[in-house]
């Protein structure tokens, strides 16, 4: 998943047991932390940094920035 112009793809659909690699080719940085907290979070991911998560479980994750209230996503995970 690639990050640029402040915004990450609306949605996106993988299979259970896939790893998603974002990877910030914006000119600042971001996170990607789901929204509830505690599926995920890169924490700060500088210029040119990536971050990876396992989706080990079905369901629908909304993500956004901390940095960049505009910034959402959606994560599908199909079984």
């Amino acid at each position: 998943v690639i990050i640029t112009g402040k915004s990450f793809p609306a949605t996106f659909t993988v299979k259970v047991g896939t790893t998603v690699k974002w990877t910030n080719n914006d000119s600042m940085a971001h996170t990607v932390t789901s929204d509830n907290g505690s599926t995920f979070d890169s924490a700060n991911l500088p210029v040119g940094a990536t971050f990876s998560y396992k989706a080990t479980t079905a369901g629908s994750y909304n993500y956004h920035c901390d940095y960049h209230s505009g910034m959402t996503g959606t994560l599908v995970v199909q079984n």
